[in-house]
């Protein structure tokens, strides 16, 4: 199987945080780097992919706080000790030659929704069989499909699930297709869709079971309980501002060949190199397994 590998580059950092203890190198923190190539290299033992790349969140407001004020208005501040550490995630994959993107006013998100459409084409003509996502954010659900996956951490960054059609219909209650109308109906509390007030995740489950998607129910509400019709009248707008919010942008443009992303011996050797250089000596030996070992200089990436 010929597979793409797109990491949701922060999403994946960001759990790392959370999971691995307090590590430090020459002062700076570094367990959110450490514990995101731990992840990295797990996926790679499991799933041995042909091809990588890696997307990363941008500094600065997004699409969607030009849109809506309050998106994601209501998280808590980043803790300082992971913040300080997104810019050496990016530096570290540059210098292992691992293609990263980071695009000005686009999540991370819309960046794998548009490289999977644009890899989708590679799957038609027999380029590559498979696109495997990295990430642990359910937004990206949206995106599952005969050929797309997603690769979950579920506890900490020690157990995984791969997540197929099926898995996000266990997981959710909708199909992939309709997660973005999921979120119109009950919001989002993480990023503060605001939703249809009083519809919570059963009843909105219920309705995309019995009607399909958000435009279906409204052509629909005169067949709908009155409580519930009562709540989507008034809560119209919200639910389609919501639904826009939870929709990823498939048009990016994108300056990208897929032999760059080529997953090869010398970006391993970059990684050892890496991983020396921090002094990561689990990471290290963890490729030596899959690698003979090399005499590596410990300064001449740097």
């Amino acid at each position: 199987m010929r597979r793409l590998l797109i990491v949701d580059g922060h999403a994946i950092a960001h759990r790392a945080y959370h999971s691995i203890p307090p590590l430090t190198f020459q002062g700076q923190p570094v367990n959110a780097i450490y514990g995101f190539y731990s992840m990295l290299l797990t996926a790679i033992s499991s799933l041995k992919p042909h091809y990588l790349i890696v997307c990363l969140d941008s500094p600065g407001p997004t699409l969607r706080q030009h849109e809506f004020i309050g998106y994601r208005a209501k998280r808590k501040p980043t803790d300082m000790d992971l913040v300080s550490q997104l810019p050496l995630l990016q530096e570290s994959l540059q210098t292992s030659t691992i293609p990263n993107f980071a695009i000005g006013g686009y999540e991370a998100d819309d960046l794998i929704a548009s490289l999977t459409k644009l890899a989708l084409k590679k799957v038609r003509k027999g380029i590559i069989s498979q696109i495997t996502i990295i990430t642990g954010d359910k937004d990206l659900m949206q995106l599952v499909g005969p050929q797309v996956e997603l690769f979950v951490p579920i506890r900490g960054l020690s157990e995984t699930k791969i997540f197929q059609k099926d898995d996000v219909k266990e997981k959710l209650g909708v199909f992939p297709t309709q997660v973005i109308d999921l979120k119109a109906l009950m919001g989002d509390m993480s990023d503060n869709y605001p939703g249809v007030a009083g519809i919570g995740p059963k009843v909105a489950v219920d309705l995309l079971s019995q009607y399909k998607n958000l435009d279906n129910i409204y052509q629909h509400l005169d067949e709908i309980k009155p409580a519930v019709k009562e709540k989507l009248i008034n809560g119209r707008e919200n639910a389609y501002l919501s639904q826009k919010l939870a929709s990823l942008i498939y048009d990016i443009p994108f300056k990208f060949k897929l032999k760059e992303a080529l997953w090869n011996q010398n970006r391993m050797e970059n990684l050892k190199q890496l991983f020396l250089n921090y002094n990561f000596k689990s990471l290290a030996a963890r490729l030596d397994k899959k690698n003979p070992p090399k005499k590596i200089n410990q300064t001449s990436l740097f």
